[in-house]
């Protein structure tokens, strides 16, 4: 996977058709009438006690203060931060908030980078309106959380950040909820392997592979992974690569699905955990008779894995593996370096990126690539997974517009921390 890094800016907004860009430089500025800038404190959770799939709920109190002469806006924005590699569904998290001396109160969710978020706004308002704190004075509100039954076993408790949408904060603040019977998540990991030819075929004109699946720990995955394969080549001789890769299904040889950059492998059946061993999907890659390669030539292939729901967000995935293919026929030639595996359709490659509720996006690997010659396998690698962590240092930002079916689409860049 493609290494990204870590930004406490927003790289775009889209609220109410406007967009809105605000630089690093501008998210630390001073505010410009010079006013002091809003703080934000969150209470002690009450009942006190780690979280249950399921069980009780606890409430706190957030209390905005405006220290200036003038009244000023907040944007509320809570951003939920999971201890485990499972993304989060919005239906994860039991969310509430009443005013305790605030305007009537509205929230709504969403969810990017593979966490979850909560917002709210004023009830009589839209969902990009503010609430008005007036000078010298405080608004309060109760906020009730908790984890439903659907709440990944997987993954252990969270850290809960309160931000702003605008530049309106001193600074955030955060609180952490330990999660029962176990805190501490587990953790997924998935490789690729090298396994010499195949079909009776030297390794240079069809390679053989395992894609492997392992999770440690306790807890299991409620939901399908769905991987996609991407490859990458050296040089300008793959112009029409042809590309053909097999999936053994059901003891069969199969076609997967793709192009010769994009390929879907086949899907990990739910219930992927420490008490069901490690998945082995075994794969065929080789070059087409329509290809257009003549000459030996460096694949670089890399996986991204989801879940097969509604937060898609690719978690994990195996760093490049290279591996040389060619025509049957083809005549021994030098080539250059891959040029790198294509990050798929809609994924930014540099950070900061954004991130919709639905649709492919990239995630962090600090893996080496494999420099293994083509005619000896490469030892296994290690996926990384990547999680998302908000910016507890830095104002916070997001973009929200509203999509089809009045859902709301998230944009806006994270800091992640990457996990071995």
């Amino acid at each position: 996977m493609r290494a990204r890094a870590r930004s406490a800016a927003v790289v775009a907004a889209v609220i109410a058709g406007a967009a809105l860009v605000p630089s690093a430089a501008e998210a630390v500025a001073p505010a410009a009438d010079s006013q002091p800038l809003l703080r934000v404190k969150l209470g002690a959770p009450t009942p006190s006690g780690p979280l249950t799939r399921g069980g009780a709920t606890e409430t706190f109190e957030l209390t905005v203060e405006n220290p200036g002469t003038k009244a000023r806006p907040y944007h509320p924005w809570l951003l939920l931060d999971q201890n485990g590699p499972s993304p989060l569904q919005k239906a994860d998290i039991t969310y509430r908030v009443e005013p305790v001396n605030a305007p009537e109160t509205a929230v709504f969710v969403g969810h990017q980078d593979g966490g979850w978020q909560g917002a709210f706004h004023p009830a009589s308002g839209a969902v990009d309106d503010g609430f008005e704190v007036p000078a010298g004075s405080k608004l309060t509100w109760k906020v009730t959380v908790g984890l439903t039954k659907s709440y990944p076993t997987i993954n252990g408790g969270f850290k809960l950040t309160a931000g702003s949408v605008q530049r309106e904060l001193e600074r955030p603040d955060t609180l952490s909820f330990a999660a029962a019977p176990h805190d501490k998540p587990g953790t997924f990991r998935t490789w690729i392997e090298k396994t010499g030819g195949c079909e009776g075929l030297p390794e240079t004109q069809c390679q053989s592979l395992n894609v492997r699946y392992k999770v440690s720990g306790h807890g299991s995955f409620d939901d399908a992974l769905l991987t996609q394969l991407f490859a990458g080549y050296a040089g300008v001789q793959a112009k029409n690569p042809d590309l053909v890769v097999q999936a053994k299904v059901d003891g069969h040889w199969k076609v997967m699905k793709g192009d010769d950059h994009t390929v879907d492998l086949p899907a990990v059946a739910k219930g992927l955990g420490a008490d069901s061993g490690e998945r082995n999907l075994s794969l065929r890659v080789k070059l087409g008779n329509s290809t257009g390669i003549r000459h030996l030539t460096r694949l670089s292939l890399r996986t991204e894995t989801r879940l097969d729901a509604e937060n898609n967000w690719a978690f994990a995935g195996a760093p490049d593996t290279e591996i040389v293919l060619g025509p049957v026929k083809a005549s021994p030639a030098p080539s250059t370096s891959p040029s790198g595996t294509p990050s798929p359709s809609g994924t930014p490659s540099t950070s900061p990126s954004g991130t919709p509720t639905t649709g492919s996006s990239a995630t962090a690997s600090t893996a080496p690539t494999s420099s293994a010659s083509p005619s000896t396998p490469a030892a296994a690698h290690d996926g990384s997974l990547a999680s998302t962590g908000s910016d507890s240092t830095m104002p916070l930002y997001v973009a929200a517009g509203l999509v089809a079916l009045g859902g709301l689409t998230w944009i806006a860049a994270r800091r992640r921390r990457a996990h071995r």
